[in-house]
């Protein structure tokens, strides 16, 4: 799976990362669903220059996989794609899969989000579906590939589209989210205390 930046597109005022994810870091703790405190109106970061590790490093998958359609950018489509890693039996062998943050009931219509998650699933890549709970808690995670299997192989976009409401639906509908922690360790360090469960 290519990890480089697809040429032309770069964040601009998008910072849906600045809001959906947990960070936990000792320089800097944010639960899930608010938006950090140094996000600025425009887009911008406060301590860009300085931001923690997992700012630093994070790029989501509108901006590392051309194979995600040009519709699919966080701020517009209500999407928020990111690499994942999954686990293995195999020691020192790393698998990455695609994760699918559906922000809200529209993000279903988001143009090229069926063909991009039927691509994960034809590639044989993990494609999961994550539903966010309200801000400060879990959200709920479920694997596509056997869900949407036969739907991709169809080509049936319409089932594939239908069956992603219907978990959608049932992940929000199920309230089986647990507020998320962030816990301080004596070595100064802080680790989240989040799960996010298959429903």
């Amino acid at each position: 799976m290519e990890t480089t930046l697809v040429p032309g597109r770069s964040c601009g005022a998008c910072n849906v990362c600045c809001v959906v994810p947990t960070i936990d870091e000792p320089a800097l703790q944010k639960l899930p669903g608010y938006r950090c405190h140094n996000a600025l109106p425009d887009g911008a970061c406060a301590i860009y220059q300085t931001r923690p590790r997992t700012c630093r490093e994070f790029l989501c998958g509108w901006r590392r996989l051309k194979w995600i359609g040009e519709g699919l950018r966080p701020d517009v489509s209500g999407v928020l794609v990111r690499l994942v890693r999954e686990a293995t039996l195999v020691q020192g062998f790393e698998r990455f899969g695609v994760a699918f943050t559906l922000l809200s009931d529209e993000s279903l219509g988001a143009p090229g989000l069926a063909e991009a998650i039927a691509a994960a699933i034809h590639a044989e890549v993990g494609a999961y579906l994550i539903v966010p709970g309200p801000p400060g808690y879990t959200s709920s995670r479920v694997r596509l590939n056997d869900v949407l299997g036969d739907a991709v192989l169809q080509r049936d976009k319409a089932a594939v589209l239908q069956i992603l409401g219907a978990l959608r639906a049932e992940a929000l509908a199920a309230s089986a989210t647990r507020p998320v922690i962030l816990a301080s360790h004596a070595d100064g360090g802080c680790r989240s205390e989040e799960a996010s469960d298959d429903w």
